[in-house]
């Protein structure tokens, strides 16, 4: 994980710092050179944001495999959107009603 965000960020600063060749004070007047940053600080925000979410997904992940607090997690988060699978190996039991 830390090698996939790492490139992609080291790439993003890379390319953006290929176009500041010329730091003239007039570039900052033209629209698409701040065009320019607004979209690679989008960009980079992204990147940054999705390696939090990864690296949250990560870190309950680990502790529930490791049954580390595994009830605590499973009723901290409940109501929320997390939904970590704790009985992979377990076949969920089907109830059926049959109306005679």
């Amino acid at each position: 994980m830390l090698l996939f965000y790492g490139f992609l960020s080291g790439i993003l600063g890379w390319v953006t710092s290929a176009r500041w060749d010329d730091s003239s004070a007039d570039q900052w007047k033209n629209w698409l050179f701040v065009l320019h940053i607004v979209w690679t600080s989008t960009c980079y925000l992204l990147i940054l944001l999705s390696n939090f979410a990864a690296t949250t997904v990560f870190y309950m992940y680990s502790k529930a495999i490791h049954g580390e607090l595994a009830w605590e997690i499973a009723q901290e988060f409940a109501t929320e959107y997390v939904s970590l699978p704790f009985d992979d190996g377990k076949v969920p039991h089907v109830v059926s009603v049959v109306y005679g």
